[in-house]
């Protein structure tokens, strides 16, 4: 498994927890559809994401979607998050991890 690299701490607390921003290859899952993305920073309640090819249309706050933090697609396989969106906007995607399944 990848291991996220650690560039830098911001600290925000209306957070449930440090969020670490990081540059780290990741799948987006929303109603069928595969994004691929790149994280931007981790907490351990949600990260920010940014995807090339989005539409922000598609996706609306509050929609349940997954997570998948290694390049090999494993929410396919049985690994990853789901998740909540909390912010949209044009390239990002903020998500609140519901659960984890490895």
């Amino acid at each position: 498994m990848n291991s996220l690299p650690r560039k830098s701490v911001e600290v925000d607390c209306k957070r449930n927890g440090t969020r670490f921003a990081c540059e780290h290859d990741c799948h987006l899952f929303h109603n069928g559809s595969l994004y691929q993305c790149q994280m931007k920073n981790i907490s351990i309640s949600g990260a920010l994401v940014t995807a090339k090819d989005f539409l922000p249309s598609t996706i609306q706050i509050g929609d349940t979607c997954g997570l998948s933090l290694n390049g090999n697609l494993s929410l396919i396989h049985g690994g990853g998050y789901t998740s909540r969106v909390t912010r949209v906007d044009q390239s990002n995607i903020g998500v609140h991890f519901l659960s984890i399944a490895f």
